[in-house]
């Protein structure tokens, strides 16, 4: 699975999704392994909580929801929103949320 120029792993049954080999911009940040979501697979329906990386902090949680879209022809895409936690520039205090949803998108590797 692809997300931003990162791979990923998607785990349905552990709920997870982890960077397998994350984008050259991020990697000082995000370490291969670590979780970006966990939560409930149901069917087509996911639930659970996103995480938020920045160099030097915890990662900060939020809850996300959405769902798998087949793309007839195309492999599946998995799509989630949630208000992320949006944080202060010099520090690893949350300040807040951000004003829309953020939006995940993870697009299944196909071999052609």
């Amino acid at each position: 699975w692809f997300h931003n120029g990162s791979t990923m792993v998607v785990n349905e049954q552990t709920g997870r999704i982890v960077y397998e080999e994350p984008k050259a911009s991020i990697a000082g940040t995000v370490p291969k392994g670590a979780i970006l979501v966990e939560g409930k697979f149901d069917g087509k329906r996911i639930s659970g909580t996103a995480y938020v990386f920045k160099k030097g902090c915890d990662p900060a949680p939020y809850q996300v929801s959405g769902r798998f879209e087949d793309r007839k022809g195309f492999g599946s895409r998995i799509v989630l929103t949630g208000l992320a936690p949006k944080r202060d520039r010099n520090s690893c205090a949350i300040i807040g949320t951000t004003a829309t949803h953020s939006r995940l998108v993870f697009e299944e590797y196909m071999d052609i």
